[in-house]
């Protein structure tokens, strides 16, 4: 039987009961049909796994009994940071997703001159508790117990004028590019991804990012599209330079 794991957003002591959270008490009890005595895993980001057990499962309350705690560390010894255009629809969700899946430490949406979407106010806080809630559950299946940091939406030159003095191995997707992978040697420190939108980043972007450092790669001859870009090159650096494999 496969392990359950549960995000839990607060702190986690043995021996303590808790009351979960309305959501994880609603998929555990109404669509996991655990009950009472069933047990599972909880984890809140701080690198360890909490062995639980469900003492209670009733209408009015769900509430869990914290056994024991065991540090377990899942994350890669590559840092990456992937700097991703918006996309439209259910894209955004597919690349993030993947993208925790595949170990990502850092995770920054974008704003370019190409964007099909335009995210602000009410809408834009929606969509980045959506993309938070993405993240956590790719974290409970793929057995992190780190969650990658999602970081505010901004203009595309804004998070570029951040990345000037970054020690960073900074990869910008082009193809078309003279440099391969191959070429590349090892980072000493993280690696930044940079991904463009459907319509690909502009000459005007493109040329800037050089400017603050950004390496143009090509990963091939073929093109890809923008919600398999990312997931593609961050399976590259991983196998090159990570854990995958």
């Amino acid at each position: 039987m496969r392990q359950l794991r549960f995000y839990i957003p607060f702190s986690l002591n043995v021996g303590q009961q808790y009351e979960l959270p309305e959501a994880t008490a609603r998929h555990m009890v109404r669509v996991l049909r655990l009950t009472e005595g069933d047990e599972f895993v909880l984890f809140n980001g701080d690198n360890h796994e909490y062995a639980a057990r469900l003492i209670q499962a009733s209408k009015k309350q769900v509430r869990a009994l914290v056994e024991s705690e065991q540090f377990v560390n899942r994350e890669s010894s590559l840092r990456t940071h992937l700097i991703q255009a918006l996309s439209k629809g259910d894209k955004m969700d597919l690349t993030i997703q993947k993208a925790v899946e595949l170990g990502v430490t850092a995770i920054s949406p974008v704003s370019s001159e190409r964007s099909n979407v335009s995210l602000s106010g009410p809408r834009l806080e929606k969509k980045m508790q959506h993309w938070q809630g993405v993240i956590q559950s790719a974290c409970e299946q793929s057995w992190r117990n780190c969650l990658p940091e999602l970081r505010q939406l901004n203009p595309l030159f804004t998070v570029l004028d951040e990345q000037k003095s970054s020690p960073a191995l900074k990869l910008l997707l082009a193809p078309g590019a003279n440099i391969n992978f191959k070429n590349l040697q090892a980072p000493q420190d993280d690696v930044v991804i940079l991904i463009g939108p459907e319509g690909g980043l502009s000459e005007n972007e493109i040329q800037y990012a050089q400017k603050c450092g950004f390496v143009p790669v090509c990963a091939g001859p073929r093109v890809m599209r923008t919600e398999t870009a990312g997931i593609a090159i961050l399976s590259v650096v991983q196998m090159l330079w990570g854990d995958l494999g």
